[in-house]
């Protein structure tokens, strides 16, 4: 702002000047003209007589005339002079003016271009200015705003805490106001919220006062980081030394020559001198010259030293755990008194000594185990409890070792998972908090494991063996809770009255039986009111029950009787005695039970003679069926033999498929009656080895025809070593046949069906492989159905062999085949 100010004073300047000079002129005019007048007029009045006299013979007009125009030609001379005088004075007066104007033209030139050299210094190097004229004036502002603050309203920059932290925000609100009121600069270095580094001066200009504000860059930044990390350390040094002043254990560090530099006043105190200084002057040490010596050597080798010597202490001579450390800068150390820890830890030995020793006699098992979780301590009664190597207790094994070797000797309890069983365990050591188990043995022993948390870290195990009294409190608790549970899940009403006749327990089942409401059976009612409650028996339906509980007979047995209600219900109440008079009274609706029994005694009745029927229908219809096709079977081959006279090729032919036809319509008859004899269990089993390749050789013999006639190939794999497999031989070949009859049906010519038999664990499996589409079964692993529709000979043939397989005690599964078709897998046990 400097720059305005010096111009203003030079365009100032010229203009009063050349004003001057005008005004002068102008005066001059004015006086010289009217104060030429006056002289003259009285010049000529005072000398008319002169001029009268010195002009005889002149006449009285003429006298006149120029007795009057005397003073203005005199008048006028002085005007002319005057005027000339005056243009001469405009005229420089002009000249100066214009001079001025011209240098007031050059200084508004140079004050744009120093405007635009300072609107570019500005905008090139991130600098704010703010200016104000007097204490009062509003702020002007030159620069970027945002390199404080987002914001387009640069007013909001004068919102320090905005952008500023608040320690430095009000620095600068007071430093802003001196400068405004008198006139102080002042120049600071400041980190915005953000993170920039700014600097921020202030000093007035020209009456003004203006601020400036510039983000620190180049080496300024570096240097304004390089200042706010040595404020980061000082402050850390500072607080780092006011930590080891408080602290009461003498504390040192040491220069590269390896002095003292600076020691707390505990040094100072442990020295008996007065405080540090004097220390640092006399260069005191805490440590005699044979430690210090020692743990130079060991610094030397490992850059620290950690251990513990004798050292006199404020007079006293203590044991103390030194540590020291040394580094090309320099180094320090400490020393702890360990002599009052060193004295408490010979005490608390010889006392865990007679401890371990009173561990040793007790009958109750000891296990201690460290923060590490490793065995450090054992009694007597451990080793004799759990029959454990004492050479492995004496290895320091861990408390996962340990319990992996319990559980080798089935001296844990069972757990269906043991490492998570294990990891529960081992989790106390992160617990504050006692706890207790009861450990059930698989040797019938029962364990109170109490784990309890070390002081110093760890776990303390207690075993007691409480085999005895475990046992019958579990019992009775397993005992009691089963009973209650059991009752209270009863669908049958279970009450039981007292000698008094008053209900001491029911179960949900009893009141809803009866129809009565569960607050109705609170409190111990009698059975009088409880049978006045009771709306759905017939009156006298409650009166046995009252009378039995009631009865002071000393003889009473069982008794159990029906009961109908209004509603149609039957209820079957059975009545037992208790123990010291009581009376258990059970009550059961039995209405459904009742129902349901007539309704299956019906509908057994009716499958019995529905299967009878079926059974009849299909011998009688495979019975008549056999005579003919016995009949056509002979005939065929009577023709096929030549019998009735030699036959053309072409009726040969028609014999042959004749035969076939009858001999398939034989078979299919033969498998419905099979079936049949299966499904009515007419069919018995009766098992013996079998051998595979003789069985499955047998079997496939008749499927020779059917293989040429549908153009298709039978490939077999047999596991090679198979043993013979237990099944009825004639079943086991129907088994195969069936299969293979079923998957040759839907192959296409050309294709192949395969068989492998392969050992599995238990028995054997049977995989039959086509490629074909089953109408009728479905391609869903493990299950297999016969739906309407389907051709009669393949659904039989599979529904025939799943019933022998079954038969059997095997399984039969049918899944997708990934390269087409379906795969037929049979599963038959080995016995």
């Amino acid at each position: 702002m400097g720059f305005e100010a010096s111009g203003e004073k030079t365009v100032r300047r010229g203009p009063a000047r050349a004003r001057r000079w005008l005004r002068l002129a102008a005066g001059l005019r004015a006086s010289t003209f009217l104060g030429a007048l006056l002289p003259v007029q009285a010049f000529a009045q005072d000398n008319a007589e002169a001029f009268q006299l010195r002009l005889p013979g002149m006449g009285q007009q003429a006298y006149g005339l120029m007795h009057s125009a005397l003073p203005f030609g005199i008048a006028l001379l002085v005007v002319t002079v005057y005027a000339t005088a005056i243009s001469m004075l405009h005229v420089r007066a002009r000249r100066l003016w214009n001079e001025h104007f011209e240098e007031q033209n050059r200084t508004i030139r140079d004050a744009q271009a120093r405007m635009e050299r300072s609107a570019l210094f500005l905008t090139t190097d991130k600098r704010l200015l703010v200016a104000w004229n007097g204490p009062k004036g509003e702020p002007e502002f030159e620069g970027d705003p945002g390199i404080v603050v987002e914001t387009t309203n640069p007013h909001r920059v004068l919102a320090f805490s905005e952008w500023l932290p608040e320690a430095e925000a009000r620095q600068l609100d007071t430093h802003l106001l001196q400068l405004r009121s008198e006139g102080t600069s002042f120049s600071m270095n400041a980190r915005s919220i953000r993170g920039d580094f700014l600097e921020i001066e202030g000093r007035p200009i020209a009456g003004r006062a203006v601020m400036a504000l510039k983000v620190a860059t180049g080496e300024r930044l570096a240097l304004a980081r390089m200042m706010d990390e040595k404020s980061a350390l000082e402050a850390a040094q500072g607080q780092l030394r006011t930590v080891l002043e408080a602290i009461p254990q003498p504390v040192w560090l040491r220069d590269r020559a390896g002095k003292l530099g600076w020691v707390n006043s505990a040094y100072a105190q442990a020295v008996d001198l007065p405080g540090a200084d004097a220390v640092l002057s006399r260069q005191t040490e805490i440590l005699d010259s044979d430690d210090r010596a020692a743990i130079r050597q060991t610094q030397v080798r490992q850059g620290r030293y950690h251990g513990s010597v004798t050292a006199i202490l404020s007079g006293q001579r203590r044991k103390v755990d030194v540590v020291e450390v040394s580094g090309p800068e320099g180094g320090g150390g400490f020393a702890l008194d360990i002599s009052e820890l060193e004295a408490t830890r010979l005490a608390l030995e010889r006392q865990m000594e007679a401890h371990v020793r009173t561990l040793d006699e007790l009958p109750t098992a000891v296990a201690i185990f460290n923060q590490q979780q490793v065995l450090t301590y054992f009694n007597r009664a451990f080793v004799d409890l759990f029959a454990l190597d004492r050479n492995f207790l004496q290895g320091q094994p861990t408390n996962g070792a340990v319990l992996d070797q319990l559980r080798a000797r089935g001296r844990l309890p069972e757990a269906s998972d043991f490492r998570e069983w294990k990891a529960s365990l081992l989790a106390q050591y992160a617990s504050a908090e006692t706890t207790e188990h009861g450990w059930r043995l698989p040797n019938g022993r029962s364990l109170r494991v109490v784990i309890s948390p070390n002081p110093q870290g760890g776990l303390t195990y207690l075993f007691e063996d409480e085999t005895e009294r475990f046992t019958l409190a579990t019992s009775y608790e397993e005992l009691k809770n089963t009973q209650w549970e059991t009752l209270m899940a009863l669908s049958e009403g279970v009450g039981v009255f007292g000698s008094d006749g008053c209900l001491q327990l029911s179960n949900p089942a009893f009141a809803q039986i009866w129809g009565l409401e569960p607050e109705a059976l609170q409190g111990r009612p009698h059975v009088e009111s409880i049978g006045a409650s009771v709306r759905k028996l017939p009156p006298g339906g409650w009166r046995r029950i009252s009378e039995i509980v009631c009865s002071l007979m000393e003889a009473r047995d069982d008794e159990q009787f029906n009961l109908a209600t209004l509603d149609g219900r039957t209820l079957t109440v059975a009545i037992a005695p208790l123990p010291d008079r009581a009376t258990l009274v059970t009550v059961t609706d039995v209405t459904d039970t009742v129902q349901a029994e007539n309704r299956l005694r019906e509908h057994n009745e009716a499958l019995r003679q529905a299967a009878r029927l079926r059974t009849d229908f299909i011998k009688s219809v495979s019975f008549e069926l056999r005579s003919p096709l016995t009949s056509v079977v002979g005939l065929a081959q009577a023709l096929a033999g030549g019998v009735a006279g030699e036959l053309t090729p072409k009726q040969l032919a028609y014999a042959q498929d004749l035969s076939r036809a009858a001999d398939a319509v034989l078979a299919l008859t033969s498998d419905i009656l099979d079936l049949a004899g299966v499904e009515s269990g007419g069919v018995e089993i009766v098992k013996a080895p079998v051998d595979l390749g003789t069985a499955i050789a047998e079997a496939t013999e008749g499927l020779k025809d059917r293989l040429g006639d549908a153009k298709i190939r039978l490939s077999l794999n047999l596991q090679a070593g198979l043993p013979p497999v237990m099944a009825d031989p004639k079943r086991f070949r129907h088994i195969v046949f069936n299969l293979l009859a079923n998957a040759v049906a839907f192959a296409q010519p050309g294709e192949t069906v395969r068989l492998a038999v392969r050992k599995a664990e238990g028995g054997i499996i049977l995989e039959v492989t086509d490629s074909g589409n089953h109408p009728g079964v479905s391609a869903v692993p493990g299950k297999s159905s016969i739906l309407p529709g389907i051709e009669r000979e393949q659904g039989l043939r599979f529904s025939l062999a799943k019933a022998l397989v079954l038969l059997h005690g095997g399984r039969i599964d049918i899944h997708d085949n990934p390269s087409g078709g379906h795969q037929t897998v049979v599963f038959l046990p080995e016995a």
